[in-house]
């Protein structure tokens, strides 16, 4: 069901403390800003690709959460705080599909609890109006990130992140091929939380928070089917051993298509870069090239064998 972690290994620190900014522009500021303030800062939110947005509860009114025009930036309890604000978004992940979204953290970070996550429909997001909890991941049918650290399902903390703050960007990849769930901190990957996603039906994204004035913006939101075309440029990435280069080091036509569509699969920095750096994209088209020289026919072929095994499925029963 979950990743967790062995006692004798687990930090015992208090994760609060660790969670940084995602650039300097936040670390230039000092005391609060007004919640309709907040969009000063615009780093990493290079692309503008947000496949689906919040959706507003019905049975919440200003006084719980405001939700911008565009419906990508949510302020929960925007004059004080009751009990706990919770908004889903309108985007059903069905199986054999990814999804990746960012969030940006755009106030200070306190109170019970700021949780980002996944849940089914059925979760009941209407109860806890006027009770300060731990909404996401509370019960069986969710699964969130708190900004203590803490990774939470079923009431329990099943491991701990470095959480987040003021300016942090999480993002949340949910694998519904593999039926998997992996948290990223300053697309900083933070390993598989949770497995076995593949049991509900259906799951929406959800940020919930008990915080007054406490604000999230949607700045990234895309999916794509599982295909072979992922699972090989994993495996072909893989193989580069030349890390040094930020790129991937892949041709430059299949870079671009892959960086487009499927850019969290390839084991870049995590940030978007400009088309405009041909000798880069030159340079490590030529490492990868080489690399796929010096590789015997029949390693090229358990490559590809692995994609393949690995898209339908079968990879396990190998045991590759």
């Amino acid at each position: 069901m979950y990743a967790t972690m062995e006692s004798n290994n687990r930090k015992q620190v208090n994760s609060k403390y660790q969670a940084r900014p995602y650039c300097p522009c936040w670390s230039k500021r000092s005391g609060p800003v007004p919640w309709k303030n907040l969009n000063l800062c615009t780093c990493g939110e290079e692309q503008n690709l947000k496949e689906w947005s919040w959706e507003r509860p019905p049975y919440v009114g200003s006084s719980w959460l405001v939700l911008t025009n565009d419906l990508k930036q949510v302020t929960f309890h925007p004059f004080y705080s009751s009990g706990t604000a919770v908004v889903r978004g309108n985007c059903p992940m069905i199986h054999n599909y990814h999804y990746y979204w960012e969030i940006k953290m755009l106030t200070d970070t306190y109170g019970t609890d700021i949780l980002i996550g996944v849940g089914s429909n059925k979760v009941n997001i209407s109860d806890p109006q006027f009770t300060f909890t731990s909404l996401i991941g509370q019960d069986e049918e969710s699964y969130g990130l708190s900004y203590t650290g803490a990774v939470r399902h079923n009431s329990k903390v099943t491991r701990d992140s470095v959480g987040f703050c003021r300016g942090t960007i999480i993002g949340v990849r949910v694998d519904l091929w593999n039926g998997t769930l992996e948290f990223y901190v300053n697309r900083e990957p933070q390993g598989i939380a949770f497995y076995n996603l593949r049991r509900h039906q259906v799951l929406f994204p959800m940020i919930s928070s008990t915080a007054a004035q406490s604000s999230m913006k949607l700045i990234y939101a895309a999916s794509w089917q599982a295909s072979l075309l992922v699972d090989s440029a994993k495996i072909l990435a893989a193989s580069v051993k030349n890390r040094s280069l930020m790129r991937p080091k892949l041709p430059p036509g299949l870079w671009q298509t892959l960086r487009r569509q499927f850019w969290l699969t390839l084991p870049t920095e995590g940030c978007f870069v400009d088309d405009t750096d041909v000798d880069i994209e030159l340079e490590a088209a030529k490492a990868m090239v080489s690399t796929l020289c010096s590789l015997s026919v029949y390693q090229l072929t358990i490559c590809i064998l692995k994609g393949l095994f690995k898209y339908i499925g079968v990879d396990k029963l190998l045991d590759i």
